[in-house]
């Protein structure tokens, strides 16, 4: 298994849930509510950078063993 590839397909699921809580804040009308998403949106935010890191020493991994 290519697990740098793995990894690129969490990457798009975490943009995908990055951009679904920043509608949610976007549309939330209760200051409260708003914050959670936004919180949502920032941890995911932090998931994304992770992934990108680890993508990037998978692959340098994978070039060494070539």
């Amino acid at each position: 298994m290519d697990w740098a590839h793995f990894l690129e397909v969490m990457l798009v699921d975490e943009h995908g849930a990055r951009a679904k809580y920043k509608l949610a804040s976007d549309l939330a009308t209760d200051s409260r509510i708003k914050e959670i998403f936004e919180q949502l949106r920032y941890e995911e935010e932090v998931h994304v950078s992770i992934l990108e890191k680890e993508i990037a020493a998978l692959k340098k991994i994978a070039g060494e063993k070539q």
